[in-house]
């Protein structure tokens, strides 16, 4: 298999994520409000069990495919760094926390979902950390995002990646999605705007990755590694 069939397949995984995330994001309903009262949201995962752990296997699922998608996003750009290594390890180093803190974020949520029937509904203080401990995680995540994604934008800008004109219009959605990481530590009551900005920030993510997937897939261009110059000694006489 030829290195651009790899690249290929490097990006459609990329297009994979982005079909597994969404899958994960809306297979359950809208959750209550970060106030809402325990009862609420005892009745939410309740009602919806079958959903909320479908979106944690689907989120499983999704993190593999970025993992594997981050390889092939740092395997590109270190190619066209020369082994200067510029932005690649920033970029793959974002891309692994972002990773992790996804993992441990869908937790609490699945938690809640997989002991509904347990010890776990009679403690309504359980279920408020294990709520909160949801929100948080998110709005950490969010921050992560905007370092991937603004170190990513900025490796198309430097020409590093294809089409400067995404680089800059992925500079506004790490703005978006650090706005809301940040405002998601100080709400604890529901804010429609700042609840909106999130969705609004992970969508517009999701585009991101998605558009840099299909410009590998449809690109003709293989970005190749330029052979290191080396000094020759002059001749003697």
């Amino acid at each position: 298999m030829s290195e651009r069939q790899w690249e290929r397949i490097g990006s459609g995984t990329g297009i994979g994520f982005v079909v597994a995330m969404l899958v994960s994001v809306f297979l359950a309903p809208t959750p209550p409000h970060i106030d809402a009262s325990t009862s609420s949201i005892l009745g939410y995962v309740s009602d919806n069990r079958p959903e909320l752990l479908g979106s944690a296997i689907a989120g499983l699922v999704a993190g593999l495919l970025f993992l594997m998608f981050l390889g092939h996003l740092r395997h590109v750009l270190q190619r066209s760094e020369s082994g200067a290594e510029k932005l690649s390890p920033i970029v793959y180093g974002a891309g692994l926390i972002t990773l992790a803190i996804a993992y441990v974020c869908s937790l609490p949520l699945a938690v809640l979902a997989f002991g509904v029937d347990s010890e776990i509904t009679s403690n309504s203080g359980l279920i408020r950390l294990l709520w909160d401990l949801n929100a948080l995680g998110m709005a950490t995540l969010m921050v992560v995002l905007a370092v991937f994604v603004a170190t990513t934008a900025l490796a198309k800008i430097m020409g590093e990646l294809e089409r400067r004109i995404v680089g800059w219009l992925g500079l506004p959605v790490a703005i978006v999605l650090a706005a809301g990481g940040v405002a998601g530590y100080y709400n604890s009551s529901h804010e429609a705007f700042w609840y909106g900005l999130n969705y609004a920030g992970l969508m517009a993510f999701a585009l991101f990755v998605l558009v840099i997937s299909v410009e590998g897939l449809v690109s003709r261009v293989s970005v190749v590694r330029e052979a290191p110059t080396t000094s020759r000694p002059l001749p003697t006489t």
